[in-house]
């Protein structure tokens, strides 16, 4: 498999992971990759009870976001794919009895 990817960050073309047994760990790493886009919340009640209700988020327009083995080293970038990853906009479920007021 390969990918055309860039830092993010600093534009440094990046090459695929290499696992080989002559590296001293096995492996080398050459960049992160966190999936990152719009989300979209999504609230369905359960079908066969209606006062249960689910809440989650679809990932919409969906982007890699690319730290090269530098980049990532910063505490900068590291936060901020982080807070890519890990990041969920705050929604609230309403019950109807709350609309009703």
């Amino acid at each position: 498999m390969t990918t055309d990817y860039r830092c993010s960050f600093c534009g440094r073309a990046v090459k695929e992971t290499v696992h080989s047994r002559k590296l001293p760990d096995g492996y080398n790493v050459d960049y992160y990759l966190v999936w990152t886009g719009k989300l979209s919340p999504i609230i369905m009640k359960n079908p066969k009870d209606e006062r249960e209700v689910s809440q989650f988020f679809k990932l919409e327009d969906a982007y890699p976001m690319v730290a090269c083995r530098e980049c990532f080293e910063k505490s900068e970038v590291r936060e901020k794919m982080d807070r890519a990853f890990s990041e969920v906009p705050e929604t609230r479920i309403e019950d109807e009895d709350d609309t009703e007021e």
